[in-house]
C-alpha cells in the first residue's frame, strides 16, 4: 500500500511549524507522524502539502489527514475503504481512496461514510505537546525489540516503567525516574552527568542532555538536540539546542533552533486563566483551552542571552530575538529585535546563518531548502 498523508484544509492552524515542512513530518512522541502510519499499515507513506514545498504530489492508493493519530479503529476504517468512498469525522475529510488529491471535484460525489469513534488530530501547535506524554508510552511498542532495559551501573533508576536504550547510547551517573512513564533513549544518545530525567520522554538519536539538567515528563527532543537546564512538556523538532540554564515549558520548538543561555519562558500567566495564542488562520489571538502553555518557534529563529519569552509567544521562521524585557506575543517570520521594537531580518544573512550552523551537523543547505526560506520570507511580508 502506499498512503498518502494530506495537510488538510486547517494546514495553516498549525503555523509556523509547517511553514518549512508538510504536517506529516511533525515529531510527536517517538517519531514523526508519517513513521506511525508507515510502521502501523507497513505501509510507504507520502505527502500532500504545499507546492513550494513539493511541486507534485505523488501518485497513492489511500489517503489519510495527517494530523490524525492512528487508533485501531481508524486503522481498520481506513483498510475497508473502497474506491470512491470517503470518510469524515465531525464533518472534517479524514480519508478517502480513490481520488488524486484532497481538493479532487470528484471527492464531491464519494460515497460518505461517518467515523465516529473517538479520534485525536493534531490540529494546532500546542496539540504535540498536549498529546505528547500519553503518546510516548504508546510508542514504546515500536522500541521494545530494538532497545535493551540496560543502563550503565552509574546511572540511578527506579519506577515501575522501563528505560529503553539503543545502540551507542552513553549514559553515566544520572537519574531515571520512570515510575510515571518509560524513557526511551534512542541510538547515539548522550546523557551527561548529574542529569534528571523523568518519564515519559523520548530522546532522540544523537540528542545530548548536558549535566545537571532537569527533563521532566511528556518531552521529546528530535534527533541531534542539545538541552540543558530544566524541560517540561517540550517537544524539540530536532537539531535546535537549547545547551544552558533556563525555563522551557509546554512548548514546541522547530530545526536549527539556538535559544541562548538563561533565556527563559512563561507558560502560565500571572491569573492562572486561560492562555491566548496567536493563530495564522484567523489571523488573531485565540483560546488554546489551556492553562499551560510556553513559546512556539518556528525553524532557524535564535534567541540571545537573557531573553525572556511571555506566556504562548509564537515566533515565525527565521528570526532574531534579542534586548531587555518581553517581546511582543507574536513574532513574525524573518523578525529581529525585541521589546525595543522589531525590524525586518536580512534574508541574506538567515541563510548564510543557516548554512553554517545546519554544516556544524554534517549538513547543507541546499538550493531547494534555501529556496524554501525565500518563499516563506516574501509569502510573510504582510506580517512585517
Amino acid at each position: 500500500m502506499r498512503l498518502c498523508l494530506f495537510d488538510g484544509s486547517n494546514r495553516t492552524d498549525l503555523l509556523p511549524l509547517v511553514y518549512t515542512r508538510p504536517v506529516a513530518h511533525l515529531l510527536v512522541g517517538g517519531m514523526t507522524l508519517a513513521s506511525r502510519w508507515e510502521r502501523l499499515l507497513h505501509a510507504s507513506v507520502v505527502s500532500e502539502t504545499e507546492t513550494y514545498l513539493q511541486p507534485k504530489t505523488p501518485s497513492f492508493d489511500v489517503a489519510v489527514l495527517a494530523g490524525c493519530l492512528p487508533s485501531s479503529a481508524l486503522i481498520d476504517a481506513v483498510k475497508q475503504l473502497k474506491d470512491g468512498q470517503k470518510l469524515l469525522y465531525n464533518d472534517t475529510l479524514i480519508a478517502f481512496k480513490g481520488a488524486t488529491s484532497s481538493t479532487a471535484d470528484a471527492l464531491n460525489s464519494f460515497e460518505q461514510i461517518t467515523f465516529s469513534n473517538p479520534l485525536t488530530i493534531i490540529r494546532y501547535p500546542w496539540d504535540l505537546f498536549s498529546n505528547n506524554a500519553k503518546i510516548i508510552c504508546e510508542d514504546t511498542s515500536f522500541f521494545k525489540d530494538s532497545h535493551t532495559n540496560s543502563l550503565h551501573t552509574s546511572n540511578q533508576q527506579f519506577g515501575q516503567h522501563a528505560v529503553l536504550v539503543g545502540a551507542n547510547v552513553t549514559a553515566h551517573a544520572a537519574v531515571f525516574n520512570t515510575a510515571d512513564g518509560p524513557i526511551i533513549l534512542d541510538d547515539g544518545a548522550t546523557i551527561m552527568e548529574g542529569a534528571l530525567l523523568r518519564g515519559p520522554l523520548y530522546i532522540g538519536a544523537n540528542a545530548v542532555i548536558k549535566m545537571g539538567a532537569k527533563v521532566y515528563g511528556g518531552t521529546s527532543l528530535g534527533k541531534n538536540t542539545k538541552v540543558g537546564g530544566e524541560l517540561n512538556n517540550v517537544v524539540f523538532l530536532g537539531n535546535s539546542n537549547k545547551g544552558h540554564d533556563g525555563f522551557l515549558g509546554n512548548a514546541v520548538v522547530g530545526e536549527w533552533c539556538n535559544l541562548g543561555a538563561a533565556t527563559d519562558a512563561s507558560n502560565l500567566k500571572n491569573d492562572y486563566g486561560e492562555v491566548r495564542a496567536w493563530n495564522y488562520t484567523q489571523q488573531k489571538f485565540i483560546q488554546t483551552g489551556l492553562q499551560f502553555c510556553g513559546p512556539i518557534i518556528g525553524d532557524h529563529t535564535k534567541t540571545a542571552i537573557h531573553t525572556a519569552l511571555n506566556t504562548a509567544t509564537v515566533i515565525g521562521v527565521g528570526c532574531n530575538i534579542f534586548s531587555t524585557g518581553f517581546p511582543r506575543t507574536f513574532i513574525p517570520s524573518f523578525s529581529r529585535g525585541g521589546a525595543q521594537g522589531i525590524s525586518e531580518n536580512i534574508l541574506v544573512k538567515v541563510l548564510e546563518t543557516a548554512s553554517v550552523v545546519m554544516a556544524r551537523r554534517g549538513e547543507e543547505l541546499s538550493t531547494a531548502a534555501a529556496q524554501v526560506l525565500k518563499n516563506i520570507f516574501e509569502s510573510t511580508s504582510n506580517f512585517r
